[in-house]
C-alpha cells in the first residue's frame, strides 16, 4: 500500500494545528452506533476498509489516511481539489465504481469497516453487521436520523465519533467548527431573504412514470433548507420518495436543484440539466419559466463528508444570487 511523503506531511501538519496523533498506549473509548448500542475501542484502529469515498474524504481530513488499508466506491473523489486530492489518490482502491463485496474487505484483514452510510449490508454484496463480527472487525457508520433534517448535524457528529475512535479529538472540532462557521455564515445570509420552493431532482422525469425526489429526511434536502430553501416535498416520509409529474406542476416550485451523477440516471452532469429544462413536463412550473435549474453533484450531498458545506455554499449562491 503506497503512503509516500504527502501523507506524513498531511498529519503533520494537521498535528501541528491541533490534533493529536494516536498515542502507542491508549485508554479504550465508547462510542454509540446508529442502532443506540455502544462500541468500545480499546485502541485506535491500524487497518482501516472505507467502504465509500465520502467516509474515506473525512479520515483524510483528519489526518488518518495512512490507517486506511483498502478504499471503495471512489467516485466521489472526483469533486475534490488540491493536496486532498493528492493524498486520497494514493489510497489503495478495492474497487472504484461500488462498494466492496464481503469477499474483498475480509481478505484485507481490517480491524474497522467504515462507511459514511447509516448502515452495513445496502449495497448489493457489501458487508453486514453479522459479516464484520466474523471477520474480527468493528463497524463505524454515519447515522442519519429518520426525522426532517434542518443542519449538516448528522456530517457533524460522523466526524466528531471518527476523532473520538482515532484519539483525534482536537482536530475533529477543529475540523467541526470551521465546517460549521461556514454553514453559519450561509444560514445567516439567507434567514433575512425570502424561502423559495424547492424541488429536488435526481433524474429527468419521464411521462406515466413516479418521479424521484429527496425527502426532508436526507442530506440533500438539509442542504437545501438550510441554504434558505424550501423542501416543495417537506410533507412526505421515508428516504426513496417517488411524487407524480401532476404533482410536481400543482406544487409549481420556484426553483429546482437537479442532484447530479447518479448511477441510475442516463444522462449526466450539464446534459442532465439541460434535459430538465427542455422537459415538457416541466415547462410550465415557474422554475422552468423563470429559468431557475440549478445542479449539485451527489458527490457533495449524497452522505454525511465535509464536502457537504462546499454543496450548501453552491446551494445558497443559486437560491440568493
Amino acid at each position: 500500500m503506497k503512503r509516500g511523503l504527502g501523507a506524513a506531511m498531511l498529519l503533520l501538519a494537521l498535528t501541528g494545528c491541533g490534533g493529536t496523533a494516536p498515542a502507542a498506549s491508549e485508554a479504550g473509548v465508547t462510542v454509540t452506533d446508529c442502532a443506540g448500542k455502544n462500541v468500545t475501542f480499546p485502541q485506535a484502529p491500524r487497518r482501516v476498509v472505507v467502504l465509500d469515498g465520502y467516509a474515506a474524504q473525512s479520515m483524510v481530513r483528519l489526518g488518518l489516511g495512512d490507517r486506511i488499508t483498502a478504499v471503495g466506491f471512489t467516485k466521489p473523489f472526483s469533486v475534490e481539489k488540491g493536496p486532498i486530492k493528492a493524498e486520497l489518490a494514493r489510497l489503495t482502491v478495492l474497487t472504484a465504481d461500488s462498494m466492496p463485496t464481503t469477499e474483498l474487505v475480509a481478505a484485507q484483514r481490517p480491524d474497522l469497516v467504515l462507511t459514511s452510510a447509516s448502515t452495513f449490508g445496502g449495497a448489493p454484496g457489501s458487508p453486514k453487521e453479522s459479516d464484520l463480527s466474523t471477520m474480527d472487525a468493528k463497524g463505524l457508520a454515519a447515522c442519519v436520523p429518520g426525522g426532517p433534517l434542518t443542519t449538516l448535524a448528522p456530517t457533524y457528529d460522523f466526524l466528531l465519533r471518527i476523532g473520538k475512535v482515532f484519539r483525534v479529538e482536537t482536530r475533529a472540532e477543529q475540523l467541526v467548527a470551521e465546517l460549521k462557521t461556514r454553514e453559519q455564515a450561509v444560514t445567516a445570509k439567507a434567514g433575512a431573504g425570502p424561502k423559495p420552493t424547492v424541488l429536488i431532482l435526481p433524474d429527468n422525469p419521464v411521462a406515466g412514470q413516479p418521479v424521484p425526489t429527496s425527502s426532508p429526511s436526507t442530506i440533500p434536502s438539509a442542504v437545501v433548507t438550510a441554504a434558505g430553501g424550501q423542501n416543495v416535498f417537506a410533507d412526505v416520509t421515508g428516504t426513496r420518495v417517488q411524487v407524480s409529474p401532476e404533482k410536481i406542476v400543482e406544487r409549481d416550485p420556484q426553483i429546482i436543484v437537479v442532484v447530479t451523477d447518479y448511477s441510475f440516471a442516463k444522462l449526466k452532469g450539464q446534459a442532465l440539466v439541460d434535459s430538465i429544462r427542455a422537459n415538457p413536463l416541466l415547462a410550465n412550473t415557474s422554475a422552468v419559466r423563470s429559468g431557475r435549474v440549478l445542479s449539485v453533484s451527489q458527490y457533495l450531498t449524497q452522505f454525511p463528508s465535509p464536502l457537504n458545506v462546499d454543496a450548501l455554499e453552491q446551494v445558497a449562491a443559486g437560491l440568493h444570487p
